[in-house]
Formats: C-alpha cells, sequence, structure tokens
C-alpha cells in the first residue's frame, strides 16, 4: 500500500521511529491463568486466582525494587541473572499462594513458564501493531525498539511475527538503564547512528516513560492511550486510542509536534 502526502509530510523531519513492546505492539495473555494452568500441568492445583494475582503483583514490586532492571548491574543494587530474576519471581510468587508446595515441584513450574512467556502462547498482537510498523519502514525510516524488558525480547517480537521488522532492539537490560532515563534514548541514537534527538519519534503508552521520557531526551514521541485522564492532559494532541487511529492521524492530519 502507498504511503500518503500527509503521513510523509507528518514523518519528514525523522530518521529514526522507536517503539515500545508490551501494551504497545504485543500484550500478554492472562499471564495469572497461565502461572496456574502451568501449576496444574506439573501437577499442582487448587489456586486460587484472585489470590495469585495478589502474590504476584506484590513479589513483582519486591523484585523490580531489591533487583531493578530484571536483574541488571547496577551501582546501587546486586545483580543476577535476567532468567534467574524470573525464577525467583516465580518462586517467591507461589510461596506467597502456598508455602508447602515442594521447592522441586517450584522449580520445574518456573523453568516451564521462562520458556513459556518467550512464545506465542502467552502473547497477542495489538491491532494496528503490524501495520504501524510496516508503512515506518515503507517511509524509509531507521525503525527500532526501545522496551524495559529482558533481552528475550527479541525471541517474543519474533514469535509475534516481528522478525526482521526492526533495525535494532534495545532492551532496558542491555542498556543498563530503563526508561525514562535518557541514557536509553541515547544509546538508540547511537545505534541508530543519529546524532540529533530531534530527527527522531518514540511511541509508546505509558505517558511517563514513553512519551515524557522521548520529550525529556529531545525527541517528538506519540501516545496510545484508551482513556484520556487528567495526567495525560499535556499530551492531548498526541494521544490515541489505539494504533489505528494513530495511523489513520498520520495519514490524514497535519501533527504538531
Amino acid at each position: 500500500m502507498s504511503l500518503t502526502a500527509q503521513f510523509v509530510r507528518n514523518l519528514r523531519s525523522f530518521r529514526l521511529v522507536t517503539f515500545d513492546v508490551t501494551d504497545t505492539l504485543v500484550k500478554l495473555n492472562d499471564p495469572i491463568g497461565q502461572y496456574v494452568a502451568t501449576a496444574a500441568a506439573c501437577g499442582v492445583v487448587g489456586f486460587d486466582k484472585s489470590k495469585m494475582a495478589a502474590c504476584f503483583g506484590q513479589q513483582f514490586k519486591w523484585m523490580s525494587k531489591t533487583y531493578p532492571n530484571f536483574g541488571c548491574s547496577s551501582s546501587s543494587s546486586p545483580s543476577i541473572k535476567w532468567q534467574d530474576w524470573w525464577r525467583q519471581l516465580v518462586t517467591r510468587t507461589f510461596a506467597c499462594v502456598d508455602n508447602q508446595i515442594p521447592s522441586e515441584k517450584v522449580a520445574i513450574i518456573a523453568e516451564e513458564l521462562l520458556t513459556l512467556f518467550r512464545t506465542s502462547a502467552c502473547w497477542t498482537p495489538v491491532p494496528g501493531a503490524q501495520e504501524l510498523v510496516h508503512r515506518m519502514r515503507l517511509a524509509g525510516k531507521c525503525v527500532g525498539v526501545i522496551s524495559n524488558f529482558d533481552p528475550s525480547v527479541v525471541q517474543v517480537l519474533d514469535a509475534m511475527g516481528f522478525g526482521q521488522q526492526f533495525d535494532f532492539i534495545l532492551s532496558s537490560y542491555e542498556a543498563g538503564v530503563m526508561k525514562p532515563d535518557p541514557g536509553i534514548f541515547q544509546l538508540a541514537l547511537r545505534q541508530a547512528k543519529i546524532s540529533s534527538a530531534n530527527q527522531a519519534l518514540h511511541i509508546g503508552n505509558k505517558y511517563d516513560m514513553d512519551y515524557a521520557g522521548a520529550r525529556q531526551s529531545g525527541w517528538s514521541s506519540l501516545l496510545v492511550q484508551s482513556h484520556l485522564d487528567a495526567q495525560l492532559e499535556a499530551a492531548a494532541h498526541h494521544t490515541f486510542g489505539s494504533l489505528a487511529e494513530m495511523l489513520e492521524a498520520l495519514e490524514t492530519q497535519e501533527i504538531r509536534w
């Protein structure tokens, strides 16, 4: 499909376009349900999903505080391998739900989940994502990913049909910093061999990490959010309810960056 003249005009200032991943390009399929189902397949049954969800949320926060950025080393926190970060999260979550589960069973469940969450079984493409990425490539842009994720984001995107769509995929774990830290946006510019931040556009679904983070680093940004709350009023003219709406606006309306 050919590009509209308005689409080309809207993007003429940009050489680089990057995307967030989770809830921007792909979204999880009932992760708590996957925990319960995987445990059942390993012979551990009888879990209440609401308790599992509460324990998962509690332990995710604890892991993120104790070992930030999926265990990536930093000057202020201890480091562990990202795989061990997820193993510990699973172990702590199941211990929170029922501390009587044999440790060897939990270890098996953790390994199953570590593999499963890198496959299409746990993810769904966000509607319109493939088309928007494709249009950016047709427009001749360098197209990349900036994601607060571990290095397995490459496997996830490949499993969801995004293989070979990106010129680079930058995880926060590999970058050593998470959005909205300017360092990750600066590293993306270096990977794209672009010296000026005003030639870069970032698209994501989190106001603080994606929209504001990119702008504070000198980039332009667009936000995809189904609900516009008071926090997002400053971004109202750059916020769209879906990627399809965003693409339509880029194709038919003048975007004031």
